[in-house]
């Protein structure tokens, strides 16, 4: 079984090019769903590939996992 690799809000606005606070009011409002984790807002890279209907390659930015 393998882990589940996570994106802060900061990273998920560099990847996709819009701010860091668009993506926590998506957060927010429930368009991008959350866990939090000792106080950090996580999003599973999963769900955000789903959102956006494309798988995304974090190669370069290391596994993604927290």
């Amino acid at each position: 079984m393998s882990a589940t690799a996570f994106l802060r809000p900061r990273q998920i606005a560099e990847m996709l090019g819009v701010t860091e606070r668009t993506v926590r009011r998506w957060i927010a409002d429930g368009t991008l769903p959350s866990v939090k984790l000792g106080g950090a807002r996580l999003v599973a890279l999963v769900t955000l590939e789903q959102r956006l209907g494309a798988r995304l390659d974090l190669s370069e930015e290391g596994d993604g996992e927290m």
